[in-house]
């Protein structure tokens, strides 16, 4: 290969002898050996190649107008011939510039990924623009939805940038995008995480709880999801297998891990089918077990005692009015190891407040929850809530009488309130599920409480003591960082609110989320920067940085201020 022009002979030759890979780093020097003419040197081209901010395309129209027939030889040679490897951005840039491709990433969010993910992930798009991100094989063990992503990074000003994201393995599958200045967003780009480790050794993850069996007649069972967040990885493939009859099908995840649609199964009410899911690289022969799922309807143990249940949500209904799920008797003990925030979780149901102020209450006065139930001996429980009494202007007791029965899930999990721990039957630490079905009794129905409240209501329900509000946004630092402190410090249960889904944007990247309810479990100050320790009522998905996700994390003052409305607990 002989190249004619002597400055880029020059360019190639070291990178040949420094075994030196043409990248993006070396295009701008590549451009001006071939664009520079009388007009327009070397170096001052190199300077308006190399200035922040220029697009690509602006690059290419540079050097479009010094570049001979001869230097487009040049390159077709390096392109055809050279012994230097090429990053595939660079040899893109090459190709469009002797005409051979259109050149990719001139949209400055558009995102081009090079390289593997051994050291992280990098890649090219606009200058100065956010990369964020969601790991789609992880996030159907969390409460995430397909968009709910993190920053990663940030490009540099030429384009560049360089992210990481915790416990990324071999294989996952990450979706990423870039977003402007301006708020906008380019196309999604997926791909799959290489150069990790030798194998894929993860499992596809699946999340049982958002699909549901429900008895079609004809012998036929209708598996359908129940909630619009992911059930596995995207292309994941799902084996059913019905235990009693022994048939297996086989079902695949669309592009967001989703059913395509309502799936048919040969069945009846009772049938129990155990599932497994492959990702094309592990558990390919379906011997690992992810769970199992059961069809509502099949006979029930032996009742003590049945009490009424209030009626589910409504979204739970079918067509006819009658609940997609069953109620599955749970026998497991009232407390276990003590009451601590962690045993709450959040069903689903639109009633974040209970949960979050359960979770409270339970940081600052667990004895308040120890005794306000109780086990009957026959299987009964009752519970005691306060009911404000206006003629006294005192509170009085109000006592509800309930069973262990919960509306649950196929594969056993009950659908709404549930502990933190072990969720079977017959060990399922019990007294949150079993409070918020009282409260739900004592309101009329799950619907009655799943569209949204105050937790100062629930604190004032358990505790007979008035709830206190205060509008954050108003508030000076250090009247706010009082209140806080004083609630933390007299032990009330205290927590927040985030604003409404109007101003959903602000909560882009950050973990928190919109039209929400958190628990405050105490305060911090350190290096001169005060913090609030939070928790989600999910027990899961936080901001990035905090840990294990348990839905505990730490935010700043300042950031407290900006993410939450209002600040609640109740009066000492």
């Amino acid at each position: 290969m002989r190249i004619s022009d002597s400055r880029l002979r020059g360019i190639y030759n070291d990178l040949l002898k420094k075994s030196a890979t043409l990248d993006d780093s070396a295009v701008p020097q590549i451009l001006a050996a071939v664009g520079d003419s009388s007009r327009l040197s070397f170096k001052n081209l190199l300077a308006q190649l190399s200035a922040p901010g220029l697009t690509k395309q602006q690059q290419l129209d540079l050097c479009l107008g010094g570049m001979t027939n001869n230097e487009k030889g040049d390159i077709c040679q390096i392109l055809d011939e050279g012994e230097v490897p090429m990053s595939p951005t660079a040899r893109n840039f090459l190709e469009a510039l002797v005409g051979r491709s259109a050149l990719q990433g001139n949209d400055p969010l558009q995102i081009i990924v090079t390289g593997d993910q051994k050291n992280g992930i990098a890649g090219i798009a606009g200058p100065n623009v956010t990369i964020e991100a969601i790991n789609l094989s992880t996030a159907p063990g969390s409460r995430l939805h397909v968009d709910d992503t993190m920053v990663i990074g940030r490009t540099d000003e030429f384009g560049r940038f360089m992210g990481s994201m915790d416990d990324v393995q071999e294989g996952d599958i990450i979706r990423m995008r870039a977003r402007g200045a301006d708020g906008k967003v380019g196309e999604w780009v997926t791909m799959r995480a290489g150069g990790i480790s030798a194998q894929d050794t993860r499992h596809a993850v699946v999340a049982l709880s958002r699909v549901g069996l429900a008895d079609a007649g004809a012998g036929k069972l209708k598996l359908e999801a129940v909630e619009s967040r992911p059930l596995t990885e995207p292309g994941a493939r799902l084996q059913l297998t019905n235990e009693r009859t022994g048939e297996k099908t086989v079902v695949t995840a669309d592009e967001n891990g989703k059913l395509a649609g309502a799936v048919m199964l040969n069945g009846k009410p009772g049938d129990v089918f155990s599932v497994a899911a492959t990702d094309g690289q592990t558990n390919t022969d379906f011997a690992v077990e992810t769970g199992k799922l059961i069809a509502p309807g099949g006979a029930s143990d032996n009742l003590v005692v049945d009490l009424p249940d209030p009626a589910m949500c409504k979204d739970e209904l079918d067509a006819n009015g009658n609940p997609k799920f069953e109620l599955k008797r749970f026998s497991g003990p009232l407390f276990h190891n003590g009451i601590a925030p962690g045993d709450v979780e959040q069903g689903y149901i639109g009633d974040c407040y209970f949960p979050a102020a359960m979770a409270a209450l339970a940081q600052a006065q667990p004895e308040v929850i120890e005794n306000m139930i109780r086990a009957n001996g026959d299987g009964s429980y009752t519970v005691t809530f306060k009911e404000r009494d206006w003629r006294s202007g005192g509170y009085k007791d109000v006592e509800i009488q309930l069973d262990g029965d919960l509306w649950a899930r196929s594969w056993g999990s009950p659908i709404y309130g549930a502990s933190g721990g072990d969720k079977s039957q017959k060990k399922m630490e019990l007294w949150w599920p079993l409070i918020e079905k009282a409260y739900a009794m004592w309101q009329g129905s799950y619907e009655a409480i799943g569209n949204g409240g105050l937790s100062s209501d629930i604190w004032e329900a358990c505790m007979g003591r008035d709830g206190a509000h205060s509008s954050v946004k108003y508030m000076k630092p250090d009247s706010l960082w009082a209140e806080i402190k004083d609630a933390v410090d007299n032990k009330l249960p205290c927590g927040a609110g985030t604003y409404g889904e109007s101003q959903e944007a602000l909560y882009t990247n950050s973990g928190i989320y919109a039209n929400h309810a958190y628990s405050i479990l105490g305060y911090e100050e350190r290096d001169g920067e005060r913090f609030v320790t939070m928790r989600n009522p999910w027990g899961q998905s936080e901001p990035a940085g905090n840990g294990r996700d348990d839905g505990i994390f730490k935010v700043t003052l300042a950031d407290f201020q900006k993410y939450y409305q209002s600040f609640m607990t109740v009066r000492d």
